[in-house]
């Protein structure tokens, strides 16, 4: 027996005896074929650059300003120095400190760049919170009586960034692998500058004599 193909034959509706609406008509090829399989739909990459988020995240904290300082008339140099401005520094421990990362060519450059800031240091009376392995120097800048950031500390974030560039500062690695072992080696460095703080206790309350 000989019967004409067609497209597609549909099926009567079915009746349930329960329920008055008809079930969903079911097409079936003609020749009998299996309908082609659904398109695939493309895999989702997962987030991997969460810690520059979070890095980019910390960056939008509110500075703490310690007491006496002029908050209106720091404000506009702080913002030049962030990297939300186009600077290079970030607040850190909760706005109450400016720190960023400085890499040099050389070890005798690095030392340049760290004899220069101590004798601002000693010009200003202000020291930073430091750490040093080889071409890179990590500088953290706080004001620990009374806590919090001063105008000492947004002047000399300043002045380190104007004798990094006259030493030839090294700009940052643009690559992603790059800067993921940037990013290890900053921590590591960062913690070296924690402990050193940490050992060397109240630096800044005048000693009773």
């Amino acid at each position: 027996m000989y019967f004409q193909s067609s497209p597609l034959t549909p099926l009567p509706p079915l009746i349930h005896p329960t329920f008055s609406q008809p079930t969903p008509i079911i097409y079936i090829a003609a020749n009998n074929t299996p309908p082609p399989p659904p398109p695939r739909m493309p895999l989702l990459r997962p987030l991997t650059r969460i810690p520059g988020l979070l890095r980019q995240a910390s960056t939008m904290a509110q500075p703490r300003f310690s007491a006496g300082t002029d908050a209106a008339s720091v404000t506009p140099a702080l913002k030049a120095l962030l990297t939300s401005d186009g600077g290079r520094w970030t607040l850190a421990k909760d706005g109450a400190a400016l720190e960023r990362q400085f890499k040099f060519k050389t070890f005798a450059k690095t030392w340049d760049f760290m004899t220069g800031v101590a004798l601002q240091c000693k010009i200003k009376n202000h020291h930073p919170e430091w750490s040093n392995v080889y071409n890179t120097t990590f500088v953290r800048w706080t004001t620990h009586n009374p806590a919090g950031l001063s105008d000492k500390d947004i002047d000399m974030a300043a002045q380190c960034d104007a004798l990094a560039a006259q030493l030839a500062e090294l700009p940052p690695e643009p690559q992603p692998e790059a800067a993921v072992e940037a990013e290890g080696q900053s921590c590591a460095i960062r913690g070296l500058a924690d402990r050193a703080a940490g050992a060397a206790g109240d630096c800044c309350t005048p000693k009773s004599k």
